[in-house]
């Protein structure tokens, strides 16, 4: 089963650095909150990184 990605909007910091590095899987809303593309093929790899590299630690991976 593939993992979910998933954004903790209440810790997102609207800095845009995972829309920048994979705009393919993030984007930024109407209020600069990052959100995760609806049907995204980006690889748990490159997610991983950015997990890895968000200064906000708001995006994970969902049980």
């Amino acid at each position: 089963m593939a993992k979910v990605v998933i954004i903790d909007r209440d810790e997102c910091t609207s800095c845009g650095q995972c829309a920048d590095d994979l705009p393919d899987v993030f984007a930024m809303d109407d209020d600069d909150i990052a959100i995760v593309v609806e049907g995204h093929s980006g690889s748990e790899d490159d997610i991983q990184e950015e997990i890895d590299a968000c200064p906000g630690e708001c995006i994970l991976w969902k049980d």
